[in-house]
């Protein structure tokens, strides 16, 4: 089905059931989704389908203005999301046909979304019975009435018992790539069979419901007909649209990664004399947490690492991330997934500086017989900013000895682009001679600079090598070069998160992971 963002879908779902495939996000969206969600670890939930409740980027896919306008025209104004659930098939795994038991009841209300994000094609897509949401009667009582198991309901007896209620019944499975989404009414019969032969198949099932109706959670215990429900547990609904009917349900805010405390600008000089002691590998030291008014979380921190340690061993997270080595030498350690024999290594020094997108396993190393110290940035957002996200970044330190510039004041860019929570990531190389100096502006951006030498003013304070300052966007601030010598320092930009609605597959240019972009850097 084409998809127009401004179709009325409601007699088309009437008739079918169901309406789709459509375009919900691009497909490197849905892959990032995949993985995020396939990676959280197993929370202590009411029930399996409350993942919206915790997770933010699954709420802000869930409560997408353009799928929740579709949904509206599909079951009013006052919309509830009920249940959010990762649903991982592996090759060759059958799903027997059903209808899901808590929206199962005769009279509707309900509608589903199911997201296909990870191998996702005809062979492995959900399949429905084409008007079976109007039979008035779920699968599963048919079946019970024969005394048909539940891992018997195979499609010739599916169709049979479709037929039963209505003559020309069909099974139908809609050719769904990755990103798109197929919206059902909550009766519909359905299953899925990924007969894919080495591929496991993931897709996000979304499920709303009409505000006044009550949700119920089903004794999963029991699978067949008659349903039997849990009488002592009200399950956590978040409010997507409209009046949220609190005396029907449990209503329970979204989740939010968003820090209560606002980054203020500030600087943070960095000990070069720092050691660790009683042989300790490593420590850090604070210097700022929060949220901007482009990021909800914003952490920054410095550390001091002792000779032949490492932090940790190679891992990957969420948050994306900027390492940059403020004084020493060390070793980059970048493996593409935790099995990685022989990883990507990259000997660096004072002024070396890597981007790390979510998820990029990465460790940092030294080899050297003295302590590094290196400064980190870590920020995430609930919403999924780029269809086309940056790939690792690296600038070598060979910036910082270059001495052929001309002007008062030289920037190179090294690294601009869309990452999964920014509208865009830019950074550049700044070098001002002793003197020089810009006037006073303000950013709608943040702006976090990593001195790495010279002194410079700035914030009425005079700040040396090596340290860190950061000025959040709107903040007014000027530069001067306050020492003898030249200051050079590395500037990173984070531009707010830009949401992109439903179908929209704008792909914005990433930069590759060579040495041709650090080379370009140091020009």
């Amino acid at each position: 089905m084409e998809y127009d963002p401004y179709t009325n879908y409601k007699d088309s779902f009437l008739k079918s059931g169901f309406i789709g495939p459509l375009p919900l996000m691009a497909k490197e969206q849905a892959l990032f989704l995949a993985r995020h969600l396939t990676s959280l670890p197993n929370q202590q939930r009411v029930w399996d389908k409350a993942l919206a409740v915790t997770d933010p980027l699954a709420y802000r896919v869930a409560s997408d203005p353009e799928l929740v306008r579709i949904l509206r025209d599909l079951i009013g104004d006052d919309i509830i999301l009920w249940g959010a659930s990762i649903v991982v098939r592996q090759p060759g795994e059958t799903h027997p046909w059903h209808c899901d038991m808590e929206s199962s009841a005769p009279d509707g209300g309900f509608v589903s979304v199911w997201v296909g994000l990870l191998n996702t094609q005809k062979e492995s897509s959900l399949r429905l019975i084409r008007g079976s949401h109007a039979y008035g009667v779920t699968v599963q009582e048919l079946t019970a009435r024969e005394q048909i198991l539940r891992n018997d309901r195979r499609d010739e007896i599916a169709l049979r018992l479709a037929n039963s209620r209505k003559a020309g019944a069909e099974i139908v499975q809609p050719e769904t790539g990755n990103g798109e989404a197929i919206i059902f009414d909550g009766r519909i019969w359905h299953g899925s069979d990924n007969s894919l032969s080495d591929k496991p198949r993931v897709s996000l099932l979304l499920q709303y419901a009409r505000a006044d109706i009550t949700i119920r959670v089903p004794d999963f215990a029991n699978l067949e007909w008659p349903f039997r429900f849990l009488e002592d547990v009200r399950p956590p609904v978040l409010a997507v649209a409209g009046d949220s009917e609190r005396n029907a349900n449990h209503v329970v805010p979204p989740p939010s990664l968003r820090l209560e405390r606002q980054i203020q600008p500030s600087a943070h000089l960095i000990d070069t004399n720092l050691r660790c002691e009683d042989g300790t590998a490593y420590a850090s030291t604070p210097c700022f947490l929060g949220h901007t008014d482009n990021l909800d979380y914003l952490e920054c921190h410095y550390s001091v690492l002792m000779p032949g340690n490492s932090p940790h061993p190679p891992h990957a997270h969420l948050d994306e991330e900027i390492l940059v080595v403020m004084n020493g030498s060390a070793e980059l350690i970048v493996p593409s997934s935790t099995s990685d024999a022989d990883p990507s290594t990259f000997s660096v020094s004072a002024g070396s500086a890597i981007y790390y997108p979510s998820y990029q396993f990465h460790t940092i190393r030294n080899g050297s017989s003295e302590p590094v110290l290196y400064a980190m940035l870590r920020w995430k957002s609930p919403a999924i900013s780029a269809a086309k996200q940056l790939t690792p970044q690296l600038l070598q330190s060979s910036w910082v000895q270059k001495k052929n510039y001309s002007g008062p004041i030289a920037m190179t860019t090294f690294l601009e682009g869309a990452t999964a929570f920014l509208g865009k990531l830019h950074a550049h190389i700044t070098r001002i001679q002793p003197g020089g100096s810009y006037e006073a502006h303000r950013d709608s951006h943040d702006v976090a600079i990593f001195l790495i030498q010279g002194r410079i003013g700035i914030l009425d304070k005079s700040i040396v090598a090596p340290a860190v300052v950061f000025l959040p966007a709107g903040c007014l601030h000027d530069m001067r070069a306050a020492g003898p010598e030249p200051a050079k320092y590395l500037v990173w930009e984070f531009h707010k998160t830009v949401p992109r609605p439903l179908a929209d597959h704008v792909h914005h240019s990433s930069i590759a992971f060579d040495d041709q972009r650090s080379a370009y850097a140091e020009r």
